[in-house]
């Protein structure tokens, strides 16, 4: 078998960039426990996790059955812009 090299940094077309975000959990048999809350000790709501987060990753956060999340437009525009590498 022949050695391949991986290369350092991968360059994308605009018309290649990533439309949507992949969600694991929709596919995974055995779904993570939730977010747990730290002073009542329960799994926390939509509304707790709202003082954290802003509403679409809220939603995010607690869809378990979604495969892919659309990338909302200002993001995929700064993509174009600015996409970081590792």
């Amino acid at each position: 078998m022949s050695k391949q090299e991986v290369p350092y940094k991968i360059y994308l077309t605009e018309d290649e960039m990533p439309k949507a975000w992949y969600n694991l959990r929709a596919d995974m048999k055995n779904k993570p426990a939730p977010l747990m809350n730290p002073g009542t000790h329960k799994p926390m709501t939509a509304e707790e996790l709202g003082q954290v987060f802003c509403a679409e990753l809220v939603q995010q956060e607690l869809d378990d059955t979604t495969p892919f999340i659309e990338i909302p437009d200002e993001i995929r525009k700064f993509y174009k812009m600015y996409r970081p590498s590792p």
